[in-house]
């Protein structure tokens, strides 16, 4: 077995080990022999071949050392005299006792010194390995955290992009601003093209919804409240594109906004796909209404025709004038309908003063052959009736899916009962409306159906309903900052569905600023 004493390595047995020491006192007595007499100090040259043997082959060593040397100097120098020396008192066995016990105290603190720095050369040698197998360690998972945050970065990125999402990082402070690629391409800007600033973002936002946009973003700053809006933006090529834009304020001690952090969204093929839907289900209402329609101008036109042929047998004046009066009116009447039926597909392109009693009227003269074929009562009652400014258009396309649906429920009859109402917003209880109630007293709905009634494609109505009526009635009020709420019941003779929505007056007008720019953005996507 190998082992390692002082700072050479050992092969040999210690006794043969031990051996070693007679060398330094071989060659530390040949030193006395060639120094001159008078400088001869025997003892003085022993002691450092002691120190170098146990020093170098362990205290055994330093002990055979100061002993072949003690003996060899007492021998040769004292005793023989054949190496001559000043004199020196005899008593040679306690001068030979006190070297060998000097010799070994020596040999011993001399271990132990080497021992102790060799100890400390280990552990610090041991320090070493460890801090470079640590800073190794820390290098790797440092390369490993960037490897990760890069991959997160990339994934990121793509995202980003993929779902055409621009983030910014705004330093209210210092106004520094930081955006990334997508969103100057959602603005029609090349990545890093032109400093990002509020100056170009600004004027980048449509001229019709700028000033709504910057009282938002001071109100919403003062406060510190986050901030979401729906705003276009017209790109340097004059395009133009709806984005939705959500953001949060970092607010420092005193509760001011030192930071805002938001997402821009380009949600403009999500507004094209709701035109598109809303003026499809424009159109499969006024389909609905089709046979309806048919049978309310059937009518007249069987009068007209029959009143026509009477005045052509007629030989009197007074008579012809009476029945040509008479098919006047049916005339009208057809003509009235006509103009209602065309309502339901074609938007006014602003807001009219209207009253919500003449709208529901208007409804339900298209249902009224509908309503004595199916022996059903029509109940209104309209306790506040102001003339509002709203698009007309909406409120009919809202009407009409609610009593249509309010039908289908009472095809064996029943009652049909409509009240109008000034009221509060149940939500804000500042904010004062109109309230329109539309109750039926058919079937009723399961709760499972009533959770799902406004999601699109969901319906109840095998092979003739498309399941987008109240998703789109429910799209129409909520953009007019409105309410629609629903009851039902299907218990035995209490049956019935409610259906409630508000709508917000502002200084004399109904759901003004949203309609206006949902109404642009209809002419804008769909033409």
């Amino acid at each position: 077995m190998s082992t390692t004493e002082g700072n050479l390595p050992r092969a040999l047995p210690p006794p043969l080990l031990w051996l070693k020491g007679l060398i330094p006192a071989a060659v530390s007595f040949l030193v006395i022999l060639l120094m001159p007499p008078g400088h001869r100090s025997p003892y003085l040259f022993a002691y450092p071949a002691v120190v170098l043997s146990a020093w170098f082959f362990g205290v055994g060593a330093g002990i055979v050392c100061a002993i072949a040397s003690g003996a060899l100097i007492e021998y040769f120098v004292f005793y023989t005299h054949v190496v001559p020396v000043q004199p020196i008192p005899q008593q040679s066995a306690f001068r030979l006792l006190v070297f060998i016990i000097g010799s070994v105290v020596v040999g011993w603190l001399t271990q132990e010194v080497s021992r102790l720095r060799q100890l400390n050369e280990n552990k610090d040698l041991r320090r070493r390995l460890e801090r470079a197998a640590a800073e190794r360690k820390l290098a790797e998972e440092r390369d490993s955290a960037q490897a990760t945050v890069r991959e997160r970065e990339t994934r990121l990125q793509i995202a980003l992009e993929g779902g055409h999402v621009g983030l910014w990082d705004h330093d209210l402070e210092n106004g520094r601003i930081l955006w990334t690629d997508e969103h100057y391409r959602i603005l029609g800007l090349e990545p890093g093209s032109v400093p990002a600033s509020y100056e170009v973002m600004n004027a980048a936002v449509h001229r019709d919804d700028r000033e709504a946009m910057q009282a938002l973003f001071h109100e919403t700053l003062a406060k510190g409240e986050p901030l979401y809006c729906e705003y276009r933006v017209v790109r340097p090529d004059g395009a133009v594109r709806w984005v939705e834009a959500q953001a949060q304020y970092e607010l420092n001690a005193e509760g001011k906004a030192v930071r805002m952090l938001g997402v821009m969204t380009d949600v403009t093929h999500r507004k094209q796909a709701e035109a598109a839907i809303l003026k499809s289900e424009k159109l499969a209402v006024a389909g609905r209404l089709a046979a309806s329609v048919a049978h309310e101008i059937n009518n007249p036109l069987a009068a007209v025709a029959n009143l026509l042929y009477l005045i052509t047998e007629s030989n009197s004046i007074d008579d012809v004038r009476a029945h040509a009066q008479i098919a006047l009116s049916q005339v009208m009447r057809i003509a009235r309908i006509t103009q209602q039926t065309l309502k339901f597909h074609r938007q006014s392109e602003a807001p009219r003063t209207t009253r919500f009693s003449d709208e529901i009227d208007g409804v339900l003269s298209l249902f009224h052959g509908r309503l004595q074929q199916s022996n059903i009562r029509v109940d209104h009652q309209y306790f506040d009736d102001p003339p509002l400014e709203c698009l007309s258009g909406d409120l009919q396309q809202v009407l009409a899916n609610l009593i249509a649906n309010a039908l289908d429920a009472m095809s064996a009859g029943g009652t049909l009962a409509i009240r109008i109402r000034r009221s509060r917003d149940w939500r804000r209880w500042t904010q004062w409306g109109m309230r329109v109630t539309i109750a039926d007293s058919g079937a009723g709905m399961s709760p499972d159906t009533l959770k799902r009634i406004y999601e699109p494609f969901f319906t109840t109505k095998t092979g003739t309903g498309t399941g987008l009526g109240l998703w789109v009635t429910s799209e129409i009020i909520e953009r007019q900052q409105g309410d629609l709420r629903a009851w039902s019941s299907r218990i035995a003779g209490k049956s019935g569905t409610v259906f409630t929505f508000f709508l917000p007056i502002e200084n004399s007008t109904l759901g003004i600023v949203s309609s206006r720019a949902e109404n642009r953005l209809e002419g804008d996507l769909v033409g």
